[in-house]
């Protein structure tokens, strides 16, 4: 068993989003988004991997998935198909912060921290 606290892992930089890794096996990819506001992810998709996000701190978010677009906040989790064109913004006021799944583990670009 491994274990990670998720309040080590949220960590906001004032220039870009940041991602932290909690856990990375060969089925799994699961890490902290963290976006101040005004910040976001540009539109990408996972391969063959699924994603789900669950929004844990945050006021508004906008989600584009296949150019459809839905807001999310605190509480709301969420699942994308790989194959799916997805973006997250943070256009609340708060900062953001997810607790990202991708299953299975996508490719090795995708286990960066920054």
């Amino acid at each position: 068993m491994k274990l990670e606290k998720i309040s080590d892992k949220i960590v906001y930089n004032e220039n870009t989003i940041s991602k932290r890794m909690l856990f990375n096996t060969g089925k799994v990819l699961n890490f902290m988004l963290n976006l101040k506001p005004g910040q976001g992810v540009p539109p990408h998709n996972h391969e063959n991997s699924d994603m789900i996000i669950h929004v844990v701190s945050g006021d508004e978010g906008e989600v584009v998935t296949d150019g459809n677009k839905t807001i999310v906040t605190q509480g709301d989790v969420f699942h994308c198909d790989g194959i799916e064109m997805f973006s997250l913004t943070n256009t609340g006021k708060e900062n953001m912060s997810c607790f990202v799944v991708l299953t299975p583990n996508p490719s090795q670009i995708y286990s960066k921290e920054f």
